[in-house]
Formats: structure tokens, C-alpha cells, sequence
């Protein structure tokens, strides 16, 4: 076994007697207490995960939190940590994480090695990366660290570079792989379909990877119609569990299901359980795993983190358990094949609906008109208070294609589709506003991630 990856045995010594998952223990062990527990669990045989209840974020937030702010000299939690911060969205509170900064670095070697195992990053590409960075986000730091352990040589670009000045690095540094955010992503590729064809021909990009949010089939085949037959790939990491997987169509081929994206992962480094969709976390009893191939909640145990484990962790995202297929079995390693699974991601657990004008609009039957759109890059919702009235109004805000040179009636078409769905008629026209930016900057983003928010809600913020 990689001697970065530990044991499920020692993983879940630790889990006892850490303070995720037992309240009553006020701070995390120390290294004395880990080897202690590690030893106990060693005489006996049985390693059973199945005890362990369910981890919902929003406990292990309400633990944090404590940890956070005791600055107590016995709080070995603010001991020697990478700290690291989710990407948060509108109004809600990002999540500070700490993770043991040895066992971080090894994590990220022992993921850069995965990423060369399964063939997505080659020892001759070089990389630049548009990831963003500060306010204690870490995504660029992660992606150059990552992909350098991988073999790449990487070039630190960052969010704050203009679209042109990126296009200008691209064709000087003869630049093969772009890497961004999925929102960075489009507005670069949107940007380089405007430069002449004598500055777009001295871009030679044969790979995108891009993080975040999925890349829609719009997308998808705009950045095609752009670059060519370049090769999109996918990295997935969180704050809680670090990178951990990654996606290569050479291996998965193209995603089955629209909307969805393949990703694979070691088993030897993270387990993964599907749980049904009616899990909650009121519910204390918890059902047994669903077998491969069924949709549900992904529960996530992390065996690259000893020190603040992380078992059972309800991650909020929607997927399911497949094997690799067939023709994958060339490329890989026949050790490499029996540990290596597919995590079908469908997308974050949406179990909401917001509600306008007294309706309920289901989330993901507007993501499914939009997704339908051939032109729609990006879109944004956005619930507001109109003044002095304090009716709610409802905003849709929508970055298109620039391949049409007349897109009123593709607008036109837009716009009486989402009055129709919307339910929008005379009496609330006037709180429905159908906006058509021109650039990425049009969208309002997460502080942290600058992320492009899917769903704002002013009107029934606290």
C-alpha cells in the first residue's frame, strides 16, 4: 500500500475518539493519543465501518466552528494545519477546514501520481492555470501542486489575469492545457473566438480541465466548435476531503447521461456509499448502502486523512457506483484496474424548490430547459425584494454563444419559454426580468471561490 494512504483500521481508531463524530470530546487527540488508539485497534480483527452513523455537513460545521475559536494551548486542532475553505455560496458561511499539513502534501503526491496513472496529465504538457486564490481559497495553490506532482509544468495564471492577457501567455509559452474553473473556462474560450484568425491559430490547445461546476452539453460542444477536438477532463477535490478524483474519457468514455460526468477514484485512497435519497439527517437509523449502478446521496470516507478524519461524510452530491468499462482495461495497470471505480456525479442534492409569485419552481426543471438551449453558456437566479413594495421579483441571467450574428429570435424563443415554465403573465411581468449579459463579469460569484452562483436568494435571506 501507498505508505501516504492509511488503513481503515487506523482511520476509524482515530474517528473514535475525535470530536466529529463524538460531541463529548473536546478536542482532537494528539499525536500520543493517535498511536494509542492505533495499538488498541491493531489486537483486534474486526474493522467494521458500518457502526458509524452518518456525518451531516452541517454538525461537522457546528464542530469546526468550536474548534476554530478555542484557542486554548490543548486545542491541537490550530496545531500545524493547511488550512483550506469551501467556495460557499450567497450568503451562506464557507466552511474553514483544517487538515494535518504533512498528511496534506502527501495527499496531494499521492493524487498528482493518480492523474498520471489514469493518463490525463503527460510529463510533456504544460499547463496554465486560471484557478482563483486568497481569502483563504486555495484552489490555485492545489492545481499547480497537484499537477506538478502529476509531471506538468505548470503556469501559475491565476483569476485576476484578463482574458486577453491569458489568450497572450496561451500562444507565447505554447501553452497545450488550460485550466479553470468551468465559469473561467467558457469566458476564455468565448474570448478567443473573437480574436483574428492569425492570433486564435498561434493557440494550439489539445486539452481543457476544468473544476466546479459540470460543463453542459452547450458548453461542451462550444469550446469544440472553438478549439477543435480538444480532450475535456475534470479534476474533483473539496475542502473536506482534498482532491481525490478525477475524469478521463479515454477511460470512462463520454457520459451516458446528460448532465452527469464519470469520475474515478482509488479505492485503496476513498471509499464510496450511495445511500437512498430519503436519507435525512434527522433520521437516526441508517439503512444499508444501495448495490452499484443505483442512484443516490454519496458518502464519502477519506483514507489519505488520519489526524481529523473523515468517515461516512454525507458530501451533498448525487451519484452512483459503476466499474470501469471494458475497454479501459488497455490503458491501466491490471493492478490499478481491480482498485479503480466510477463515481457517476450527477450534481450537488438539490431537495428544494424556490418559490415565486406562489408557485414552487422546481430547481432542476429549469436547469433542464436551459441545458436544452444549443447557445446558453451560463445562467444565474436571482430571488430579490422589490422596494417599497417588498413583492419578490425573480431574475434570470443568461451569457450566450456569440455564433449567432442576429440571436433575437433565439432570445425570443428563450424568453417565452421561461414566461411559460415561470408561469409569468400580466399580473407579475413586472417582477420578472430576463437579462442577457455579455461576459462572465455580467454574474454575480461566491467571495471566496468567485464562483458563479446558480441560485440567490435576497428575498428570503436572514
Amino acid at each position: 500500500m501507498d505508505s501516504n494512504i492509511y488503513s481503515l483500521r487506523d482511520i476509524l481508531a482515530v474517528a473514535s475518539i475525535h470530536p466529529f463524530y463524538h460531541q463529548e470530546r473536546e478536542y482532537p487527540p494528539d499525536a500520543s493519543a493517535i498511536q494509542v488508539a492505533i495499538q488498541q485497534a491493531a489486537e483486534h480483527s474486526a474493522v467494521n465501518l458500518k457502526p458509524f452513523p452518518l456525518l451531516w455537513k452541517t454538525d461537522l460545521y457546528t464542530t469546526i466552528e468550536r474548534l476554530v475559536n478555542d484557542t486554548n494551548s490543548k486545542n491541537t486542532y490550530r496545531r500545524s494545519i493547511y488550512a483550506s475553505i469551501t467556495g460557499g455560496g450567497f450568503g451562506s458561511n464557507p466552511l474553514f477546514f483544517a487538515t494535518d499539513a504533512d498528511e496534506n502534501r502527501k495527499q496531494r503526491a499521492t493524487y498528482g501520481q493518480f492523474l498520471r496513472k489514469i493518463g490525463l496529465v503527460t510529463p510533456g504538457d504544460w499547463v496554465l492555470t486560471v484557478h482563483s486564490a486568497g481569502e483563504l481559497y486555495r484552489s490555485l495553490d492545489l492545481i499547480l501542486e497537484v499537477l506538478e506532482n502529476a509531471g506538468a509544468s505548470v503556469l501559475s495564471g491565476g483569476n485576476r489575469m484578463s482574458a486577453d492577457e491569458v489568450s497572450v501567455l496561451l500562444a507565447k509559452y505554447h501553452v497545450n492545457v488550460l485550466t479553470g474553473d468551468s465559469s473561467q473556462v467558457t469566458q476564455i474560450v468565448r474570448h478567443i473566438s473573437t480574436l483574428p484568425r492569425e492570433e486564435r491559430e498561434k493557440i494550439n490547445l489539445d486539452k481543457i480541465i476544468y473544476t466546479s461546476e459540470v460543463l453542459t452539453s452547450a458548453q461542451r460542444a462550444y469550446i469544440r466548435e472553438v478549439l477543435g477536438q480538444v480532450k475535456i477532463c475534470s479534476l474533483f477535490a473539496s475542502a473536506e476531503a482534498g482532491p481525490w478524483s478525477a475524469c478521463n474519457s479515454d477511460i470512462t468514455g463520454d457520459a451516458s447521461v446528460s448532465g452527469t460526468v464519470d469520475f474515478i477514484f482509488d479505492t485503496r485512497a476513498t471509499l464510496i456509499e450511495i445511500f437512498p435519497p430519503t436519507c435525512t439527517r434527522t433520521d437516526p437509523s441508517i439503512s444499508d448502502p444501495l448495490p452499484e449502478g443505483e442512484r443516490g446521496i454519496v458518502v464519502q470516507t477519506s483514507l489519505t486523512r488520519l489526524r481529523n478524519p473523515l468517515v461516512r461524510y454525507v458530501t451533498g452530491d448525487v451519484g452512483s457506483l459503476h466499474p470501469l468499462p471494458d475497454h479501459a482495461r488497455a490503458l491501466l495497470s491490471e493492478d490499478n484496474w481491480r482498485h479503480f471505480r466510477i463515481l457517476r456525479l450527477e450534481g450537488r442534492d438539490r431537495r428544494f424548490s424556490f418559490k415565486w409569485d406562489g408557485e414552487y419552481i422546481e430547481f432542476e426543471g429549469l436547469k433542464s430547459l436551459m441545458d436544452a438551449q444549443g447557445d446558453v453558456l451560463q445562467w444565474q437566479v436571482i430571488l430579490d425584494t422589490m422596494e417599497p413594495s417588498k413583492e419578490s421579483s425573480l431574475e434570470i441571467r443568461v451569457l450566450c454563444a456569440t455564433r449567432n450574428k442576429d440571436p433575437s429570435s433565439a432570445r425570443q424563443a428563450l424568453a417565452d419559454e421561461l414566461a411559460f415554465f415561470l408561469h409569468v403573465y400580466d399580473m407579475n411581468s413586472h417582477r420578472f426580468q430576463l437579462t442577457f449579459v455579455e461576459s462572465m463579469d455580467g454574474f454575480e460569484r461566491s467571495s471566496t471561490g468567485r464562483k458563479v452562483i446558480k441560485f440567490i436568494d435576497r428575498y428570503n435571506k436572514v
